[in-house]
């Protein structure tokens, strides 16, 4: 096979290296033809010359009219006025042969022709001649009387002239000659090119085909070898897979056939050692459970990779205590960080944003505990630090996993043989530090199972840092594995809807369309009534949330208007406002509105909207939503966190702390508004800018600013009560920061 794999690849060098050749040769043709096309362009823009006015004729023409004029005047004067020649004769043949001479001194002749000098004398004396005589003929013209010398001197004139263009007449006769004879020649030549180039095309086209057809066969046959070896090797790849599959399981089989009894071991040794023993006694016992322990990791490292092979890596979601798993990881590889005089330490944060994470944490301790085993085994009398930290990204939550040591390190050039099954850096470190070489293959292939990423960085002699990074998602400890599971299906049983969000407000937009695309909705933001009606006439929507009091155009009357348009009746449209009175309720059913729900926005209630989006058929079944009552100041604090805990779900910590600083700048400006419009005229303007501080401070969960922005709507709102506002909101954003 190996040497059939030679000769088809030299089959397909010299398949290669012809058609450079070809290559080359149809360039250096190409050269070759553009130069003769261009010779031939040439050629035939000399002949096109030739077809320009024919100078033999003109000369001709000049000389038979130059005889005319002579022949009338000789016989003028001869007979004299009894001839019955006019004078408008003499005239008019005189005013023909000035023509010619234009003619003949402005005709486009062949080029050749013109340049001759020769031409040019001549033509230049014929010209002198019929100009000298004008004057005779002009003053005839006039019906002047010529003297009968100066007709004389004009028909001596005349005789010179005649003699003149007939010297020019024989002259351009013998040149149009000898001129067509060579571009006779040179035509046959032009013929002769013409014959040899397409007869040289011709055989440049077989000669190419020819090569063409034979190269292909080579290609040809070298493929049908290769697709041969293919199959061989193909064939070849599924036997050593099934000897591989075979060798993995009876590694399978052999490994737990040898845990069986050795755990058998080990449980007797741990139990010895609980009894009084001799010390050296205490000392064996103490080596069979190391001895037996370090048996046990190399046989479940066996287990696992066989696992991993058949591609069995297993990953169970449910809800994990970060800190306690850290913590707890820890623990178990204190005591073998002791004996090697290593100082074990665990790193974390002080609050973590998502203290509770859905993952797997049997693989999450496994991979931990392999890290820190290698780093434990590495290092003597050093430092192994064990750091966990969350990262900040645009999409889902992120975990990393750090174990560092002050170890041996690992130069650059080795790092490649790493996360390599039964690979290590060095054949000395098998042997004098132990291990299968399977334990990092391991963890690589179970973080990419939880898709997650692994890497190392190291300097030789300094230490390593093995890390690795998986995406996790928020949870609640207290959260049974059904009920996480029930959450999750229900969240992917959602239909995706096209919902157009239409707020005034950015931190209430900002909540909003978190929650939506939390719960995997397409969401279009509209920032009052008129780019609602503009975004709906341009779009589809399977859902309009809609709030009531915005500027420029209220969500009431934009229903009414989406309502008139042809594709309005079949949208639902629910209100989302902080107003929550019978008659709100009422101008909302009026205007046409399928649903009504109070703010602030909460996902259950984005949930629910969306679960019974399809089930809404009449706008007029709107359900009725009694005004929730405000709340108590007891309550505040707790329904911040509950506010708090639901936006950090679905936007992030980050995500709700940049949401809270945008709500109190909006309220920075809002209290400014206020004390710009604080009279009773402007009543109108303060209680929108007052229903736009509750909407937004109910959105972040600040209750007590929500509920009292609700309460000074219903008065008059007067200086001391702006104060009073101004002083809350600082007060919060004190408290907040603390």
């Amino acid at each position: 096979m190996i040497k059939q794999a030679r000769h088809n690849g030299d089959v397909i060098r010299r398949a290669s290296k012809t058609t450079v050749v070809l290559q080359v040769f149809s360039v250096a043709l190409l050269l070759g033809l553009a130069f003769m096309a261009v010779d031939i362009v040439k050629r035939y823009s000399t002949l096109q010359d030739g077809i320009r006015e024919n100078a033999l004729w003109s000369v001709y023409q000049f000389d038979r009219e130059a005889r005319r004029l002579h022949e009338l005047v000789h016989l003028y004067l001869a007979q004299g006025p009894q001839s019955g020649i006019a004078v408008k004769t003499l005239t008019t043949r005189y005013d023909i042969l000035y023509s010619r001479m234009n003619i003949l001194e402005q005709a486009n002749f062949e080029r050749q022709f013109v340049l001759n000098p020769e031409i040019g004398q001549r033509i230049a004396a014929i010209q002198d001649t019929v100009y000298g005589i004008v004057a005779p003929f002009d003053a005839l013209a006039a019906g002047k009387d010529v003297a009968k010398e100066q007709l004389l001197e004009v028909d001596g004139k005349l005789e010179t002239l005649l003699g003149a263009t007939e010297d020019l007449v024989i002259f351009t006769n013998n040149w149009v000659s000898t001129n067509r004879a060579e571009k006779r020649s040179g035509l046959m030549t032009l013929q002769v090119q013409t014959v040899v180039l397409v007869g040289l095309l011709v055989a440049c086209v077989f000669f190419l085909i020819f090569n063409l057809r034979r190269q292909l066969r080579s290609v040809r046959r070298a493929g049908l070898d290769l697709e041969a070896m293919a199959t061989e090797l193909n064939e070849s790849y599924l036997a050593a897979e099934a000897g591989n599959r075979a060798k993995s399981q009876f590694m399978a089989t052999m490994g737990h056939e040898v845990r069986t009894p050795l755990n058998a071991i080990l449980g007797t040794a741990e139990l010895l050692e609980l009894q009084t023993l001799p010390q050296g006694m205490l000392a064996g016992v103490q080596t069979i459970r190391r001895s037996g322990n370090a048996l046990l990791e190399l046989i479940n490292e066996i287990l696992d990779y066989a696992k991993i092979e058949h591609g069995n890596v297993d990953v169970e979601m449910r809800p994990v205590g970060v800190r306690a798993l850290a913590e707890s990881t820890i623990e178990m590889v204190r005591d073998r960080a002791s004996e090697n005089g290593n100082l074990l330490e665990l790193a974390l944060p002080d609050n973590f944003t998502m203290p509770v994470i859905l993952s797997d944490p049997t693989r999450l301790r496994q991979i931990t505990l392999n890290l820190l085993s290698n780093a434990i085994k590495f290092t003597k009398d050093g430092v192994v630090t064990l750091r966990i930290a969350e990262l900040v990204t645009s999409g889902p939550g992120c975990l990393r996993v750090e174990v560092s040591d002050t170890g041996i390190g690992i130069d650059n050039a080795s790092i490649d043989k790493l996360f390599q099954p039964f690979s290590q850096v060095d054949s000395s470190i098998s042997r004098k530090y132990g291990g299968t070489g399977l334990g990092l293959t391991i963890c690589k292939q179970i973080v990419e199972a939880m898709d997650g990423r692994i890497g190392v960085e190291s300097v030789r002699g300094k230490g390593s840092t093995f890390w690795f990074e998986i995406p996790v998602k928020p949870a609640r400890i207290e959260e049974s594995e059904d009920h996480g599971m029930h959450d999750a299906q229900a969240a992917v049983a959602l239909k995706t809807l096209h919902i157009l969000l239409v707020e005034d407000n950015a931190v209430n937009q900002q909540v909003a369309a978190g929650f939506l695309r939390h719960l995997g909705q397409n969401v279009k933001i509209a920032n009052d009534g008129f780019e609602a009606i503009s975004a709906f006439e341009n779009d589809k929507f399977d859902l309009i949330l809609m709030d009531m009091q915005m500027p420029n155009l209220d969500g009431i009357e934009a229903t009414r208007r989406i309502r008139a348009l042809p594709d309005g009746q079949a949208v639902s449209i629910i209100a989302m406002t902080a107003n929550a009175s019978e008659d709100d309720r009422r101008l909302c059913h009026e205007a046409g509105m399928t649903g009504f729900e109070t703010k602030p926005v909460t996902m259950p209630k984005l949930r629910d909207i969306i679960a019974r989006t399809e089930q809404i058929v009449d706008p007029g079944q709107m359900a009725s939503v009694k005004a929730a009552p405000p709340e108590r100041d007891s309550e505040f604090d707790t329904l911040y966190e509950q506010r708090r805990a639901e936006l950090i779900e679905a936007l992030g910590e980050e995500g709700f702390n940049e949401l809270l600083d945008s709500f109190f700048e909006d309220a920075r400006e809002i209290i400014l508004k206020l004390r710009s419009t604080a009279s009773p005229k402007d009543q109108q303007t303060i209680d929108h800018l007052l229903h736009a501080m509750k909407g937004a401070a109910a959105s972040v969960g600040l209750g007590e600013i929500a509920a009292t922005a609700q309460a000074f709507r219903s008065g008059d709102f007067s200086p001391g009560r702006l104060e009073e506002l101004e002083h809350l909101l600082d007060a919060q954003k004190h408290r907040l920061a603390a």
